[in-house]
């Protein structure tokens, strides 16, 4: 897609940022984005209902104070609302994700409502959900759909009333989440307008309190789309029709300059009986688009406050792409890991202002969000417990003991620091979060630099509003660059003497372990603590000053109230037998573990974090049970690792997908105006059920540049092939006849015969023409290829493929069929060869010789499987315990219909085997055992919950696992 300029819509906001993203929804969150007649039909026991989505975190109850604001003459009255642009596209995950580099957001306590902005309908996920209750803000999901869609909610029933409307509060209800986003940017009748409108009033009277509905500026009443860019007259029937409150609040487009847009605002705000801070004025913030453009524009901000002054707002602000941050072109974290500096420093730009100071006020530039709006602080009730956490890292700690380990989870993330950063005094010490080391979870506060002797320097971390009683203590986990007499003491502001603090000793350390320092506030009681920092001061000089900040709790009586929550993780849950397997523990609140490896070597451990080994292929069952003084809890995981043998170096190897994350980055091939030829062999495990159906084999989607083959799309069935390519400017598409069946190697072939006129596209299958169609034009193709994903991690592959190559010419037919197997690689006009033969390591190579080298991306050592085309097992390895014809399990109708499930197992005639079926927690609940007959499909009876199950089929030498929805 070309990038346009100076859109006007959300709608083209989003396809022009979606390209952008780094895409990471899993497949366990594919029912987060739901057609209208998804939503239609959804019920809290259906197959697109979500128990892991569902939150069960509360809104914590916000503080709102002036006085101990870093400019205390700001003013409460305005909102924030948070608009990242493709929340679903690079935040869809409901479980912690093995990925460092994600998008996250750490400045919760300036925003008030965070918009999900996602289509359809866009579900929040879970982990977002509860760090944004957490730091009291809400978050709400998004409408936005077409016109037939919106005609579609606007269905009723026989009593008249609009069954969309009930199901958008069901589902708000069901996964615990604040309301709704309405999106309406295709033109209506203005009799389809009016019923949509008679539906947001409705919302109006069956919401329950504090759920909140949205209209963006863009529909007006007649139905037809004209953004006002303010609060008209035109517009304002949509937030309020006489007595009658149609809507909670309006987002305004952004295509408006200058202070004159909120006198209007203003004006017919005051004339409907509105606020104006009901509405949001809408800023894109995304760079070279809009008037607001960051960090382009610098003054923008300021026409929302009378004569620029923070004490006087005139409306609220609505913030959309602020994921600028993140995949803006400001840093490359999307992509590259090691740049998470860069990362956190413009998001900190953002509320700090470009000298990153955000207890000054920028004489010049961006003066930062931080310098308009007040931190709202949840900080006012005891216990209050901080481990800095900001929700990822490149450890994982529990208790001080870290592993190496890449991760993301938004529902590990503490309540962050008020203010990023409010450092005073002159000694040159500066602050930031250390992602090397860390207390529990992958951060800590570092406070480094230089004392002279002569000077200090302050850091406020937390606005709080804590009544101190004779019980209440504050417990300091911290570590130290250097062993000595004390540089750094507590420091405490109360709220009757804001500017001169209480100073308490942190007793000197050294760097080796964390140590926890236990103040007794109990001479403070009766006075309310309203600020949270350190001091670090000296009499003789420190060059290496370094000050890391690993846990704050503060509490009444014991630190210690509840029973420990377990958990835990490993970077890979499939390994190579003697490959060792390091658990990452995630526990809270416990003092001792006890782990249980079955079949592992150790059998048991107390350790924090274990590593194990497995000498003999299989599945094993791993259980955790923390405990400390109250309590213990533990959790069991049947099944959990899977241990297979690692085939001889150089053997006849295909690669295993996932279908979450892993994938083989080509590096960019240019097939621009060329012909060509993609194929390879493929097996897949299983198809996508949900949007958007697609899982990619091979090739590239990078705005203009189309040339892939897949399975799936929204027009045809996700066991279907599909051949996408641009050509001459426009994306054609073309779908097999056939379909393929689960568990069988399949060879595949797209051509493309060139530009010419009756320039042909076909699709093969085992070497005969299965689909062709004319499509003339030039190719536009010159970009990364992907083998087993493209576009996002929602269309990876689930499956296994072998023996890719890249041709710059159309294969003939007979070429297809006489060569599936091999070629020499110095065949006239290939481009790309990889036979993934490597059966180790990191890399495929390409063996043209013209470099394409192929990257193995999150992927393990066990993806390289013996298991290839019995065709072209020219050796043949096979993995152990297994014949050639290999044991596979088929599921025929998933989500299974009615109430048993029909399968097939292949590769054990005549044997005795076992299934066994497991629920989504990991817990066996059935156990079966059948004589397999060649060809015989059974009937195994299903739970009557509603989930997903694994059915594992078990003979002496192999197992063979399928997943399984239950609607």
């Amino acid at each position: 897609m070309m990038h346009h300029y100076l859109r006007k819509c959300l709608l083209f906001a989003l396809l022009f940022t979606a390209l952008a993203a780094q895409a990471q929804i899993e497949p366990a969150a594919q029912y987060t984005t739901l057609t209208p007649a998804q939503l239609m039909a959804w019920t809290p026991t259906g197959a697109t209902a979500l128990p892991a989505n569902v939150s069960t975190v509360p809104l914590a109850t916000r503080q709102n104070a002036l006085a101990p604001q870093l400019n205390p003459a700001q003013s409460f009255s305005a909102k924030v609302n948070w608009c990242p642009d493709g929340m679903n596209n690079f935040s869809g995950y409901l479980t912690e994700r093995p990925q460092f580099n994600l998008y996250n957001f750490t400045h919760w306590q300036y925003i008030d409502v965070l918009t999900w902005f996602a289509s359809p309908v866009g579900i929040p996920c879970r982990p977002w959900v509860e760090a944004a209750h957490r730091n009291g803000v809400k978050i709400i999901g998004t409408v936005f759909t077409d016109r037939a869609g919106f005609v579609a909610l606007c269905q009723k029933d026989a009593s008249g009333n609009y069954i969309g409307a009930q199901k958008l509060v069901d589902v708000a209800n069901y996964y615990g989440f604040d309301g709704w986003f309405f999106n309406e940017e295709s033109a209506l009748s203005t009799a389809e307008a009016t019923e949509l409108i008679n539906l947001l009033k409705q919302l109006q009277t069956i919401r329950p309190a504090g759920m909140e509905i949205h209209w963006y500026d863009s529909m007006l009443p007649s139905g037809t789309i004209s953004y006002q860019n303010s609060l008209t007259t035109a517009n304002a029937p949509l937030l309020q029709s006489g007595a009658t409150r149609v809507s909670d609040a309006m987002f305004t487009n952004y295509f408006w300059t200058g202070a004159a847009t909120f006198n209007s605002l203003t004006n017919v705000a005051a004339s409907i009986g509105r606020s104006p801070f009901d509405i949001y004025t809408g800023a894109d913030i995304w760079p070279g688009r809009n008037p607001q453009q960051l960090f382009n524009n610098t003054t923008w901000l300021s026409n929302f406050y009378t004569g620029g002054s923070p004490a006087q707002p005139r409306s609220s602000l609505a913030v959309f792409a602020p994921n600028m941050t993140y995949n803006g072109n400001q840093n490359t974290f999307s992509t590259n890991p090691a740049d998470y500096a860069n990362f956190y420093r413009t998001e900190q730009r953002l509320f700090s202002g470009d000298d990153l100071d955000v207890t000054s006020e920028d004489v010049t530039g961006w003066k930062g969000f931080g310098y308009y709006l007040p931190v709202r602080s949840v900080i006012n009730s005891l216990p209050f417990n901080s481990y800095f956490s900001v929700g990822q890292g490149k450890i994982f700690a529990n208790n001080g003991e870290q592993v190496a380990k890449a991760w993301t989870d938004m529902a590990k993330q503490s309540i962050m620091p008020s203010w990023q950063w409010a450092k005073t005094g002159a000694a040159s010490i500066a602050a930031s979060f250390d992602f090397t080391r860390a207390y529990y979870a992958g951060t800590s506060i570092k406070f480094a630099g230089a004392l002279s002797g002569s000077n200090s320097a302050d850091l406020k971390i937390y606005q709080t509003k804590i009544a101190v009683t004779a019980p209440t203590r504050c417990d300091l986990t911290y570590k130290m660059g250097v062993a000595g007499a004390s540089n750094t003491k507590l420091a405490l502001y109360f709220s009757d003497n804001l500017a001169v603090p209480e100073l308490l000793d942190l007793p000197a350390v050294t760097d080796t372990l964390w140590h926890t320092n236990t103040f007794n506030l109990a001479p403070y009681a009766g006075r309310e603590l309203a600020i949270i920092g350190v001091r670090a001061a000296s009499t003789a000089a420190v060059p290496a000053y370094r000050l890391n900040l690993g846990r704050l709790n503060l509490y009444n009586s014991a630190a210690l109230t509840t029973r420990p929550t377990v958990g835990f993780s490993t970077e890979y849950t499939t390994v190579l037998t003697t490959q060792p397997v390091t658990f990452a523990n995630s526990s809270t609140d416990a003092t001792s573990y006890t782990w249980t490896f079955a079949g592992g070597n150790p059998a048991t451990s107390t350790a924090v974090h274990p590593t194990v080994a497995y000498t003999t292929p299989g599945t094993y069952t791993v259980k955790l049970r923390a405990e400390n003084a109250i309590g213990r809890d533990s959790v069991t995981r049947v099944g959990y690792i899977t241990v297979v043998a690692a085939p001889p170096v150089g053997s006849n190897t295909a690669l295993l997908f996932d279908g979450l994350s892993k994938y083989v980055d080509a590096g960019v091939i240019n097939l621009n105006n060329s012909p060509y030829t993609m194929e390879c062999w493929v097996k897949v495990n299983s198809f996508k059920t949900g949007s958007p159906f697609i899982s990619s084999i091979m090739g590239m989607e990078d705005g203009n540049n189309v040339a892939e083959v897949r399975l799936g799309d929204a027009g045809i069935t996700a066991d279907r092939l599909q051949f996408v390519a641009n050509l001459g400017g426009a994306t054609r598409k073309l779908a097999s006849n056939s379909v393929l069946t689960a568990g069988t190697w399949y060879h595949i072939a797209a051509t493309y015969d060139g530009a010419n006129g009756g320039a042909m596209m076909k699709l093969y299958i085992n070497g005969v023409l299965d689909a062709s169609m004319t499509a003339g034009g030039n190719a536009f193709a010159n970009a990364a290829f992907s083998i087993g994903r493209n576009y996002s991690n929602s269309r990876c592959l689930d499956g296994s493929i072998d023996e890719v190559r890249v041709w710059k010419r159309a294969l003939t037919a007979a070429e297809i069929l006489a060569n599936p197997c091999d070629v020499p690689p110095t065949s006239t006009s290939l481009e790309a060869y990889w036979k993934f033969n490597e059966a180790t390591g990191t890399v495929t190579q390409d063996l043209t010789g013209h470099n394409h080298l192929g990257t193995l991306l999150n992927m393990s050592p066990s993806d390289w499987s013996a298991n290839v085309p019995t065709q072209c097992a020219t050796v043949t390895a096979t993995l152990p315990g297994r014949t050639a014809s290999d044991l596979q399990l088929l599921v025929y109708g998933n989500p299974v219909p009615g109430h048993a499930a029909e399968i097939e197992i292949r590769g054990a005639t005549g044997q005795t085997v076992q299934l066994q079926l497991f629920n989504s927690l990991g817990i066996l609940v059935l156990t079966q055992e059948v004589q397999v007959v060649a060809g015989q499909r059974l009937a195994l009876p299903m739970p009557a919950a509603a989930g997903l199950y694994v059915l594992q089929v078990r003979t002496a030498t192999g197992t063979a696992t399928a997943k399984l929805l239950k609607p």
